[in-house]
């Protein structure tokens, strides 16, 4: 009984974000993020005190420092926070979050939850990719309200595609992404595929509603604007060399992550659904 009410209340909660403008929502967010006032410091304090923020790990500790809400979406850790793995055959971490799924690329699919299954070509829609990923593996990682909203490098590599891709903005939250068909291939989303001489890898950041914008490294802010159609970008005769732990790009809100590797790289078999992570943190080797 109880658990055919849970089925009923995450469809409600999934489905009622068929019904609103996802991108109208999202634009209100972010004029209100970057808008200047004197109440921001108290909205802080309370988003701080709701969702538990630590904010004892902070450059900048005190509400009065931000002046946005923006600022402190985007804010900084200090020095030593994350503890990048050195060893030279490690892959770590690009954020800080929790793992919502992990494992195997199977049929150049990932898992989404137990059912459903997504297209690797479908989620980064990079046909010079097709195939790269056969027999690798992958990790999904949610980053909550309360976590640091920078994405780092998982290992040292050179930018040789971004995919800009346009889609609907539905939550990421696990009542939504359980309920929702092919979710994060169906959000907007930026892929970005890194090469070495070792292997290749993608980090795919998901917007959801009131991911008021994704940044990057080489760019500065790359959504807002919206893309009408998938642009793909060539960066091969470019030099942007990422190093691991490297920042490589921001939420201004949280959202998801997803990490995919060749099958050169092995995750850890220690991982677990659910485990929360940080930026920095050995989660496979590369073989």
């Amino acid at each position: 009984m109880r658990n055919s009410i849970n089925n009923i209340l995450e469809f409600i909660k999934a489905y009622w974000l068929f019904l609103i403008p996802h991108y109208i929502f999202s634009r209100i967010t972010f004029i209100i993020t970057r808008t200047k006032n004197p109440l921001v410091p108290s909205l802080i304090k309370l988003y701080i005190k709701f969702f538990k923020v630590n904010m004892k790990e902070c450059i900048n500790q005190s509400p009065n420092d931000y002046q946005t809400f923006c600022e402190f979406f985007t804010r900084k850790l200090k020095p030593g926070v994350h503890k990048i793995d050195k060893a030279k055959n490690s892959i770590v971490s690009t954020c800080d979050g929790t793992i919502t799924q992990y494992g195997d690329i199977d049929n150049n699919t990932i898992l989404q939850v137990k059912g459903k299954r997504i297209s690797i070509l479908d989620l980064i829609q990079n046909n010079k990719s097709d195939d790269i990923f056969m027999d690798g593996c992958f990790m999904t990682i949610y980053l909550s309200p309360k976590d640091y909203h920078r994405v780092h490098m998982p290992y040292h590599g050179k930018l040789a595609f971004t995919s800009h891709i346009p889609g609907r903005l539905f939550s990421v939250a696990m009542h939504a992404v359980n309920k929702i068909n092919n979710l994060y291939a169906r959000n907007e989303r930026l892929s970005c595929l890194f090469k070495n001489d070792n292997f290749t890898f993608a980090v795919v950041f998901i917007a959801a509603i009131n991911v008021s914008s994704i940044e990057v490294k080489w760019k500065g802010e790359v959504s807002p604007p919206y893309p009408k159609k998938t642009i793909t970008t060539n960066h091969n005769k470019k030099k942007i060399i990422l190093n691991k732990g490297e920042e490589l790009g921001m939420f201004k809100s949280g959202s998801t992550v997803i990490i995919l590797f060749d099958k050169n790289v092995k995750l850890l078999s220690s991982i677990k659904k659910g485990q929360k992570i940080r930026v920095g943190q050995k989660i496979g080797n590369l073989s």
